[in-house]
């Protein structure tokens, strides 16, 4: 499978703990599946996507839990996730993203973390003329953003690791 330098980029990034309980949303393909699974050897893995084309090809491509289904409409435990993981997913920076939130501030346990990643495999850098509404979005929705543009393996990012508001 080839892997795109953009959803190595964003993994190494994000580097989770090998016990950690994982959530990607908009796991599509399955491809930053494979490498998350890879570094969690005592961890959990758990993708999202709305497409059952997507997530019947992340099945295939090993990924050991994965739901159709929107963020919006996922119900999890609270506190079943240590980290959530967004590549190049706009619905945070579209409009106010109030839902999806709200299910992240649940799902996130304390010191939960919640990691937005932009970027593409061309060289060109990512759009920052999205950072002041991500910012106002997470904030609003409970979140404490620290926005930097990292490069990782040639490619430059966007990352936004936003913490729950009770780790102020």
């Amino acid at each position: 499978m080839r892997v795109p330098p953009r959803l190595a980029a964003a993994v190494e990034l994000v580097d989770p703990a090998p016990d950690a309980r994982v959530l990607e949303v908009g796991c599509g393909r399955g491809v930053a599946a494979a490498l998350l699974v890879d570094r969690l050897p005592r961890g959990r893995y758990t993708g999202l996507d709305r497409s059952a084309t997507a997530t019947a090809a992340a099945r295939r491509a090993g990924a050991p839990e994965v739901l159709t289904t929107s963020l919006a409409e996922f119900r999890p435990e609270p506190g079943a996730f240590d980290l959530a993981l967004a590549i190049n997913v706009n619905v945070f920076w579209t409009g106010p993203a109030r839902a999806e939130l709200a299910v992240l501030a649940t799902a996130l346990g304390p010191g939960g973390v919640l990691h937005l990643v932009y970027g593409s495999d061309g060289g060109a850098a990512p759009r920052l003329d999205v950072v002041d509404r991500l910012r106002d979005h997470l904030v609003a929705g409970g979140f404490v953003p620290e926005i930097g543009v990292p490069t990782r393996r040639g490619v430059r990012l966007l990352h936004v690791r936003a913490a729950g508001a009770q780790e102020r």
